[in-house]
């Protein structure tokens, strides 16, 4: 995919994109806990990677959708940016630091997780924007802008 530079990503769609995966992830955690589908336990962190690879997927497809110009690098932002606001989180509540000391696994597999489902959902929302995932298709690699 050749329009992977830095000059295609725009930040104001990074900021919306994660917005969405944030506010998608949460509706269906809620979900899964109101219907009562969530199980006790170990067994709920199932529910919670459930709930976070659907909102970042959601987060990926409405980037993918909008701005279809370097879907991964806005995965790869995307999920910088949950990074970021963890990082930034920490500093604010300097207890929840020692909490997370010991799970370094687990975080590396969540942002794994939210790159992996973000970047699925934005290859998806240009494939859906461009029909193949290319630019020859459609002759141009942005999805058209009212003027």
């Amino acid at each position: 995919m050749h329009t992977e530079h830095l000059n295609n990503l725009h930040p104001g769609w990074v900021v919306g994109g994660w917005l969405v995966a944030v506010a998608v992830t949460s509706a269906v955690y809620l979900a899964i806990v109101g219907i009562g589908l969530l199980p006790t336990g170990s067994g709920a962190v199932v529910g919670v990677l459930f709930a976070m690879a659907v909102g970042f997927y959601a987060g990926g497809l409405f980037v993918g959708v909008r701005w279809s110009d370097a879907p991964i690098l806005h995965a790869v932002a995307i999920t910088f940016l949950s990074i970021v606001v963890w990082f930034l989180g920490s500093l604010a509540a300097p207890g929840s630091v020692q909490a997370w000391s010991g799970a370094t696994p687990s975080v590396l597999g969540i942002i794994l997780l939210q790159f992996a489902a973000a970047a699925v959902g934005g290859w998806m929302g240009r494939r859906m924007t461009t029909g193949n995932g290319s630019e020859a298709e459609t002759g141009t690699n942005r999805t058209p802008r009212p003027e």
